[in-house]
């Protein structure tokens, strides 16, 4: 049993290895190329592979790209073991609709189409590579400009814009210098605003985040000549979203976090996990009487031991609150708030760096074996000016 990120802006099924040396038969060497600032990851093909998902779909004669893990860390970027990549080759045949608030992926059949979705939006997308585009439209001031977007979900940003495709176009003031992800060519830096509006269909997003990755971190892309961006998943989380590769079109419709504020991580920390510890956890004693019926003792208690995670600094944003307040790279995080941190998952974190202007954090952390206080105000550095 394997995990994989299901990641519509990557064309195959790719593995992370430890070593490619592992694997018996080379078919074939590839080098792949994405965003970031190093020269991409090396990788092989695996043919006649046996992929089978949710007992349902399957695929018995499946391409698989075993890369080289060396530079790839996602697990420990997103919280939960990530052994793979699920591209969009393998929907190719199906319709795919993906529920945010509930968590949940449903495949449907080639020739199943509900009743209900008629009253959901259509939109056209083409499929180039594998890979859906749609039309948007972004605005920063009176004029709109549009072009094609990569529908791309293995990004967390909501709008990510190519400034070398958009002719005269200025970033405006307020805007900071940022990471903004990570890709097969490493790590991706840029700058980050917001803009007025993004229009996807008959659909305008007010205020949107939008990260601009810098020119040292597109040279190496292969992008197609008519894309301006890609829209991610801080915008699709705001709709229920299905995607109907066979017919070349998505419906969308809104969910309850469609007029949710774009909010950016205030704090100007990127924490990620860094590895898991065995917890003491205290477990009161219950005596089962009748079937069903449980009598607790109040003084007596009991012991389990729990894998629990353990969280450190990766990277702290120039003149953040976080930075301002002296907190540093590689910092291992015991406490936030008065909680142990191994109380919190990685989403846990990141919501709550995200969560109110003004809000205090207080941290201890332990650097170079010395534990130390420290406390910071969220501020958010890119308020919209009109």
């Amino acid at each position: 049993m394997m995990n994989f990120l299901l990641d519509t802006g990557v064309k195959e099924t790719m593995v992370f290895g430890k070593s490619l040396g592992d694997v018996d038969h080379t078919i074939f060497k590839n080098k792949f190329q994405g965003l970031g600032r190093s020269s991409g990851i090396d990788g092989i093909l695996a043919v006649n592979n046996h992929l089978l998902i949710a007992k349902r779909m399957e695929d018995k004669d499946h391409p698989i790209y075993i890369l080289d893990n060396e530079h790839i860390d996602i697990s420990s970027r997103i919280g939960v073991e990530v052994n793979g990549i699920l591209g969009s080759r393998f929907f190719a045949d199906y319709r795919i609709a993906f529920d945010f608030l509930k968590k949940r992926i449903t495949v449907f059949p080639k020739n199943d189409i509900p009743k209900a979705w008629s009253k959901l939006t259509k939109l056209p997308i083409e499929i180039i590579g594998s890979r859906p585009f749609v039309e948007i439209s972004v605005q920063q001031d009176k004029e709109q400009i549009n072009g094609k977007a990569l529908i791309d979900m293995g990004n967390s940003d909501a709008v990510l814009l190519l400034k070398n495709r958009l002719k005269e176009y200025e970033i405006r003031p307020p805007s900071i210098t940022d990471y903004i992800g990570q890709g097969f060519n490493g790590e991706i830096y840029g700058l980050r605003n917001r803009i007025k509006e993004l229009t996807v269909g008959p659909f305008h997003m007010s205020f949107p985040l939008v990260a601009y990755p810098e020119m040292e971190s597109v040279q190496n892309a292969r992008i197609i000549t008519d894309r301006i961006g890609s829209i991610g998943n801080e915008l699709l989380r705001r709709f229920q979203i299905i995607f109907d590769y066979p017919n070349r079109q998505i419906y969308l419709s809104k969910n309850r976090n469609f007029d949710k504020f774009y909010y950016l991580n205030m704090s100007g920390l990127e924490i990620v996990h860094d590895g898991v510890k065995w917890e003491k956890e205290e477990v009161p004693v219950a005596l089962k009487r009748g079937g069903s019926n449980e009598v607790n003792f109040d003084n007596k208690m009991q012991f389990k031991f729990i894998l629990k995670p353990l969280f450190k600094i990766d990277m702290v944003r120039a003149a953040s609150p976080a930075q301002l307040a002296g907190l540093m790279k590689d910092d291992k995080i015991l406490t936030v708030n008065g909680r142990t941190v191994s109380a919190y998952t990685l989403e846990d974190l990141t919501n709550l760096m995200k969560s109110e202007e003004g809000k205090e954090i207080v941290m201890k952390i332990e650097r170079n074996g010395v534990k130390m206080d420290f406390r910071f105000t969220l501020q958010d550095p890119l308020p919209f000016i009109h």
